[in-house]
């Protein structure tokens, strides 16, 4: 498993390193973890000043002062990171190595804000979901989950995002251990009947079918599908949540889609956020959509 980890030192992106160090079993037995520390470049009229030799050491020991014990952190659980220092604006830095670099997964720290903000994660999270699809898993303050197989809720309404996040946690099933616990949260008003949640969550049961996973089907009742879901998560325990968003421009206020963003400002469990890759031309898309695979007998629970 090939995983980016940016990092500087804050408690945000402790436990993200917490989070990877708890998972040390599951990663595989050559798993390729990349530390990435970005530093702002100094004004260039005190580079001028302190002279190119003295710049350097200054982010040479900077970065230092992040990677070694990011690295130390991650030895202490057997793993071994390659570390980077880059000179730049961090969130371009780290969605351009998102990009080009092709990790499996992106693991960050992410100090939490309110909805209302506008910025529900940091500017260099935020700066990652706009440019990069590579899937991206948030962590905030806090120890990590324990369990060596994760309960893990995925929220689902069979659009391309959402089948988008069904993918990622099915390809990223090693990580939450040798027999997670999958349920696919598909929020409805009371006047929707089962024909339209079928149809809502078809492909998404369907890729559990084929993948030969096991899922628990969860119909949820409520105005707004954010709260639907974070009220559930609330009262019915889970280790990680996994969404889709459609990502937007970076200069734009909601780079989450608005369910996402609620979940995301009122839920501290680790999020894992994916958004689709672009669109194949029709003649390259593979015949035989996951929709056509067969459902599978799946356990259907309702809540009000």
């Amino acid at each position: 498993m090939k995983l980016l980890i940016p990092v500087d030192g804050s408690a945000a992106c402790n436990a993200a390193l917490d989070f990877i160090a708890a998972r040390s079993a599951q990663l595989g037995e050559r798993p390729e973890l990349r530390l990435l520390h970005v530093q702002f470049p100094v004004p260039p009229r005190a580079a001028r000043a302190a002279g190119r030799e003295l710049v350097r050491s200054f982010h040479q020991a900077e970065a230092a002062a992040v990677l070694v014990p990011a690295q130390e952190r991650l030895a202490a659980a057997g793993l071994k990171a390659k570390a980077q220092h880059v000179v730049g604006s961090p969130g371009e830095v780290v969605s351009r190595t998102a990009t080009h670099g092709h990790p499996d997964l992106v693991v960050m720290g992410s100090r939490g804000q309110t909805a209302l903000k506008g910025l529900v994660f940091g500017s260099v999270t935020q700066s990652v979901l706009a440019a990069s699809t590579a899937p991206l898993l948030v962590l905030r303050e806090g120890p990590p989950p324990r369990a060596a197989s994760l309960r893990v809720a995925v929220a689902v309404d069979g659009s391309r995002h959402g089948l988008a996040a069904v993918r990622s946690a099915l390809a990223l099933r090693a990580l939450f251990g040798p027999a997670p616990r999958f349920r696919l949260l598909h929020v409805v008003d009371e006047q929707a009947d089962a024909a339209a949640f079928d149809a809502a969550t078809g492909a998404a049961v369907a890729l559990f079918a084929k993948a030969r996973v096991e899922a628990e089907l969860v119909r949820l009742e409520g105005r707004n599908v954010g709260d639907a879901i974070v009220e559930y998560l609330a009262a019915h325990a889970a280790d990680l949540v996994v969404m889709g968003s459609h990502g937007r421009g970076a200069f734009k206020a909601v780079v989450l889609g608005s369910v996402a963003a609620r979940v995301a400002a009122r839920c501290k469990l680790p999020l894992l956020i994916v958004r689709p890759r672009a669109r194949r031309p029709p003649a390259q898309r593979k015949k035989g959509a996951a929709a056509d695979a067969p459902r599978p007998d799946v356990t259907t629970k309702g809540k009000r």
